[in-house]
């Protein structure tokens, strides 16, 4: 844990600004940043499509519609809500969503979506408030029953009736919210699992919520970091291979 702790630290003081620059992407320094509607400065790694081939990376490209930023991640739309560089997080609201308490995301996007290969984890590294990874993004899963459930532990969502996930339906079915990690033990017998989304909302107690907090939660968004992909490309290809510490001067050696 220190190792990898410690390297994570290092890179973010002074490897990772190099390997922003030299990794296989199209790192450009004569790049200016674009803009499009609350977001200033789109940059590195993030391009704007329609900007020039040789700026930012294709796996981060945006998108300007109606003068506001949008992600497409797994084909699904998300509005660019804010970009924060120093913290490499990106965070999003599902295009979906209305202004209704009973409006919710169409499909999945969790944790579990993000494979190895993905540009972009629920993990991020803040140097200025710890040295180890810490998680930015938590579930909120809306399972649905053929009976009444009774636990403290969901919220049913009883004035929407179908509308939550299927106006369609021929039988009536319970629906019910669950925010934060569901286990496996949770899920009854003859219940489905019918979408989990993510929040970067700070519910103060996630067995206590009203269906309009778990709106707000949606309509917050999500936050996603391209940092630990980032560390992850650094150690595959060993652009830092060893840290070394002398007093409070870190630096590392190897190919950059």
């Amino acid at each position: 844990m220190f190792g990898e702790t410690f390297l994570l630290e290092c890179l973010s003081v002074l490897i990772l600004p190099q390997l922003l620059q030299t990794s296989g992407s199209n790192y450009n320094p004569q790049c200016n940043p674009s803009a499009c509607g609350s977001i200033p400065n789109i940059s590195y790694p993030f391009r704007l499509k329609g900007d020039p081939e040789s700026c930012g990376d294709s796996s981060y490209e945006l998108v300007c519609e109606n003068n506001t930023t949008s992600l497409y991640l797994n084909s699904q739309k998300y509005h660019v809500q804010a970009i924060d560089y120093q913290n490499f997080t990106i965070h999003l609201v599902d295009a979906a969503l209305e202004n209704d308490t009973c409006s919710f995301p169409q499909y999945s996007m969790f944790r579990h979506n993000l494979s190895e290969n993905y540009p972009y984890s629920v993990y991020t590294y803040n140097s200025s408030k710890s040295r180890v990874l810490h998680k930015i993004s938590w579930p909120i899963t809306l399972m649905s029953c053929p009976y009444p459930i009774n636990s403290a532990f969901f919220l049913e969502t009883v004035h929407c009736g179908n509308r939550v996930f299927d106006s369609n339906a021929s039988h009536r079915r319970h629906t019910y919210i669950k925010a934060g990690n569901l286990n496996a033990s949770d899920v009854r017998e003859m219940c489905s699992i019918d979408l989990i989304v993510m929040t970067s909302w700070p519910f103060k107690d996630v067995n206590n919520l009203l269906l309009s907090d778990i709106h707000s939660s949606l309509l917050y968004g999500f936050q996603l970091s391209w940092f630990t992909v980032t560390i992850s490309y650094c150690k595959k290809r060993q652009y830092c291979r060893i840290c070394y510490e002398k007093g409070s001067a870190r630096f590392c050696s190897g190919k950059i």
